[in-house]
């Protein structure tokens, strides 16, 4: 099982901000400002993105047709996401386990 812990670096280097697959998401977007400004540690739920530790997301217009980012992300890539299931797309497939 993957350990990754939910903090703000880890939160800073996630790349799900810049995906396609939520790149037209009003709610991902309402998100985003929200997380502009919150002081302190956010909610997972409040965050849009770091899907890899909290799982999918509460957003329901996000493009499962868009390419996923994972694989160029560092927490991906630090963690060594790609040999845990689900291997991308956490958005809509689940934190990695």
């Amino acid at each position: 099982m993957v350990n990754i812990e939910f903090n703000n670096e880890n939160i800073e280097k996630c790349q799900c901000p810049c995906c396609p697959v939520q790149a037209v998401s009003k709610c991902a977007y309402e998100k985003l400002d929200k997380l502009q400004n919150i002081s302190g540690m956010p909610n997972p739920e409040d965050v849009p993105g770091i899907y890899c530790v909290s799982g999918k997301t509460e957003c329901g217009d996000f493009n499962p047709e868009g390419m996923c980012q994972c694989p160029k992300c560092e927490v991906y890539k630090e963690n060594n996401l790609g040999e845990g299931n689900p291997a991308g797309y956490f958005c809509a497939k689940g934190k990695v386990r």
